[in-house]
C-alpha cells in the first residue's frame, strides 16, 4: 500500500515539477481537469459528427438511417436501462447530487459509461445535445482525479465543479458563461470560494479547445443594433411567451414520463426506441428536428429562415421531439436543443411583428432569434445570469445585450410564478431525489440568529476548578460551555477537555488554564446561513452569541439543532401559506 501511495505522489511530482503539497497537487489537477474536459469535448464533436455523416442520421431519414441509427440507440439504451442507469438524461442532476450527498465522489465506471452511451445515442440522431453530458463527464474526470490522489473531501468536491466549468467552456468556447453556470446551477452559490479554481479550469479548457480546433466563435457574422426603442416591446413579448412556453415544455415532459411509466411500466428501452422512431419520422418534415440543431440555429441567427409558417412548424416539431426524447431517458442533454427552440420562438415572433409593423421592426430577424434563445433557456435551465452571458459570448456582440436582459429577466421572473425549479430539479423530484435548492439558503438567509438562539446559557467562571465543573456537568448532554471572567466572555471549554483533566487527576486545575480563548462568535443580527456555515467550517457544536456593542458580553448560545428546529418550522409555515393561497385562488 505504501509503495502504491509513493508511486502516486511521484507521478504528481513529475507532473507539477515542484514540491508536493496538497495545494499544489490540487492546482495541477485543476489545470489537468480543464485540459481533459476540452479533449473530451473535441472527441465528442469529432465522433458524433463523423458517425452521423457516415450513417446518414444528420439529414432526413432513409431506411438505412433508421436501421443504423436504431442499432446505435438500441445499444445505448440497453446499456443505460440495464447496467448504467445513472447515464440517463443529461447527468447534471447526478453531479449536483454527488456534491450534496457523496462528497463529490462520482464512480469512474459511470463516467466512462456516460461517454459511450452519449456518443451512441447522439449519433443516432435523437433530438438532444452533447453539452449536458460533457458537463457530467468532465465533472466525473475531476472527481476521479481527486479521489485517485487522495485529496480531501473539500478538494474532491471542488474538482467536480472545476470539471463542470471546463466542460461548458470547451463545448461553447464561452469561459465566462462556463464559470457563471457552474456557480449558479451546479454549485448553487455565486459567492462560493471555489471560484478561483473554476476560472482556471474554464480558461484551460477554452485554450485547449482553441488549440485543438482553432479560435472559433460558435455563431459568426452577427452584427445587430436597436433601430427603434419601440422594438423593446417586441423583445419583452418574446420574454413573456418564453415564460409561458418554457414551463409548458417542462410540464409536457413530466407528464410524458408519468404516462410512459403507467403504460410501458418497466419497458424503458421500448420508450427510447419509440422516441427514436418518432424523431426519424419528424425528420421527413424538417431535418432540424435531428440532433442539437446547431446548423439551423445559425441559419436563424443569420436571418436566413424568414417564412413564419416554416418557423411555426419547426418550433412545434422541435418542441415535441425534445420533450419526447428527454422524457424517454436516453443519454443526452438539453442545452443546444433548448437554444434552438428559443431561437425559433424568437424568429417566429420577430417575423410576424415585422409583417405587422415593418416601419418599426428591424429586418434583421436574427436579433429576435438571439433574444428568444436566451429567454427560453432561462425558463428551462433557470440560470438567468448564464442565459444573458452565454448569448453575449456566443455572438461577441454587445449591441443586443439590452434586449437580451429585458427578455431574460421577464422570462425568468414570470416562469418562476408558473412553476418552481429547473427541469433538472423537477425530474429529480419526480424520481424521489431531492436536490438542494436555492430556496433552502434563502430561508436560512431570511432568518436570523436572534430568532433561534438560546438565552438561558449554562456557563462557568474562569476560576472554577476542573472538579467543580465536572460535578456540575457530568449529567449534562451539552458538549461545550462558555467561560466567563468578571461577567465577560473569557473562553469556551469542551466537556471532553474537562473529562481528560479529571482522568489525569488534575482536579484543582482552573478552567482558565484549559479553556479555548480564541472564540468563534456570532452576532444576533447575522443570518442562520452564516451561523450554519461557521459551525460547519470550524467543526464546532455551538456558537456564543455576543453583542455588537461589546463582543465580550455573552447574550446566548446557538447550536445546529436550534437552526434546524427553526428552519423546519419556517418551511412548514411557508408550506401552509402556499396551501392557503392555492385554496383561496380556487
Amino acid at each position: 500500500m505504501k509503495n502504491i501511495q509513493k508511486f502516486k505522489l511521484s507521478f504528481v511530482g513529475k507532473f507539477l515539477k515542484t514540491k508536493l503539497t496538497e495545494e499544489r497537487t490540487y492546482f495541477g489537477l485543476t489545470l489537468l481537469t480543464g485540459v481533459l474536459a476540452a479533449v473530451v469535448t473535441v472527441s465528442f464533436e469529432y465522433l458524433i459528427h463523423h458517425i452521423t455523416e457516415l450513417i446518414g442520421t444528420n439529414i432526413a431519414f432513409t431506411k438505412s438511417s433508421f436501421f443504423w441509427g436504431g442499432t446505435l440507440i438500441f445499444i445505448s439504451g440497453f446499456l443505460t436501462t440495464r447496467f448504467f442507469k445513472s447515464t440517463a438524461g443529461s447527468g447534471v442532476p447526478n453531479v449536483k447530487l454527488a456534491l450534496a450527498v457523496n462528497h463529490g465522489k462520482i464512480p469512474l465506471k459511470d463516467t466512462i459509461a456516460k461517454y459511450v452511451t452519449t456518443v451512441l445515442s447522439l449519433s443516432s440522431g435523437i433530438s438532444l445535445g452533447k453539452e449536458g453530458p460533457v458537463v457530467t463527464i468532465s465533472s466525473g474526470i475531476g472527481s476521479a482525479l481527486g479521489t485517485f490522489f487522495h485529496l480531501s473531501k473539500k478538494r474532491v468536491k471542488a474538482l467536480v465543479a472545476v470539471g463542470s466549468a471546463g466542460g461548458i467552456a470547451a463545448a461553447f468556447n464561452t469561459p465566462i458563461s462556463a464559470v457563471v453556470f457552474t456557480m449558479e446551477e451546479v454549485v448553487g452559490d455565486l459567492n462560493a470560494k471555489v471560484l478561483g479554481p473554476i476560472i482556471i479550469s474554464s480558461v484551460a479548457a477554452a485554450v485547449t479547445g482553441q488549440a485543438l480546433m482553432g479560435d472559433r466563435v460558435m455563431f459568426s457574422q452577427l452584427f445587430y443594433k436597436l433601430n427603434d426603442t419601440r422594438e423593446l416591446l417586441v423583445y419583452l413579448f418574446i420574454g413573456i411567451m418564453a415564460a409561458v412556453l418554457g414551463p409548458l415544455w417542462m410540464k409536457t415532459t413530466l407528464k410524458l414520463r408519468i404516462i410512459s411509466r403507467q403504460v410501458l411500466k418497466t419497458h424503458r428501452l421500448s420508450l427510447i426506441m419509440l422516441a427514436f422512431f418518432l424523431v426519424g419520422g419528424l425528420s421527413l418534415i424538417h431535418p432540424a428536428v435531428l440532433g442539437s440543431g446547431h446548423g439551423f440555429l445559425e441559419k436563424q441567427l443569420l436571418s436566413q429562415i424568414l417564412d413564419w409558417k416554416v418557423l411555426g412548424v419547426l418550433f412545434v416539431i422541435k418542441f415535441l421531439a425534445t420533450s419526447v426524447c428527454y422524457s424517454s431517458g436516453p443519454s443526452g442533454g438539453l442545452f443546444m436543443p433548448t437554444l434552438l427552440v428559443g431561437a425559433t420562438l424568437g424568429s417566429l415572433i420577430g417575423t410576424i411583428a415585422h409583417s405587422l409593423f415593418p416601419e418599426i421592426i428591424s429586418t434583421s430577424i436574427g436579433a429576435y432569434a438571439l433574444v428568444g434563445m436566451g429567454a427560453y433557456f432561462a425558463t428551462i435551465i433557470r440560470a438567468p445570469f448564464t442565459s444573458i452571458l452565454i448569448v453575449f459570448e456566443l455572438t461577441r456582440d454587445y449591441n443586443i445585450i439590452l434586449p437580451v436582459m429585458i427578455a431574460n429577466v421577464a422570462a425568468y421572473m414570470l416562469s418562476e410564478k408558473i412553476t418552481n425549479g429547473s427541469i433538472y430539479e423537477q425530474i429529480s423530484e419526480q424520481d424521489g431525489i431531492h436536490l438542494p435548492t436555492r430556496d433552502d439558503d434563502e430561508v436560512l438567509e431570511a432568518l436570523h440568529v436572534e430568532d433561534a438562539f438560546v438565552r438561558d446559557v449554562f456557563s462557568f467562571n474562569h476560576d472554577n476548578s476542573v472538579k467543580d465543573a465536572y460535578l456540575k456537568l457530568r449529567d449534562s448532554d451539552l458538549s461545550g460551555f462558555p467561560v466567563l471572567k468578571f461577567g465577560k466572555l473569557f473562553g469556551v471549554v469542551a466537556k471532553s477537555d474537562i473529562m481528560t483533566e479529571m482522568a489525569k487527576k488534575n482536579h484543582t486545575k482552573k478552567l482558565s488554564e484549559i479553556c479555548e480563548k480564541k472564540i468563534i462568535k456570532i452576532y444576533p443580527d447575522q443570518s442562520l446561513l452564516i451561523a450554519f456555515h461557521r459551525l460547519k467550517r470550524f467543526q464546532i457544536s455551538r456558537l456564543p452569541v455576543v453583542s455588537r456593542l461589546d463582543d465580550t458580553r455573552l447574550i446566548g448560545i446557538i447550536t445546529a439543532q436550534d437552526i434546524v428546529k427553526l428552519f423546519g418550522h419556517q418551511l412548514m409555515v411557508d408550506k401552509q401559506k402556499i396551501q392557503l393561497e392555492e385554496e383561496f385562488e380556487l
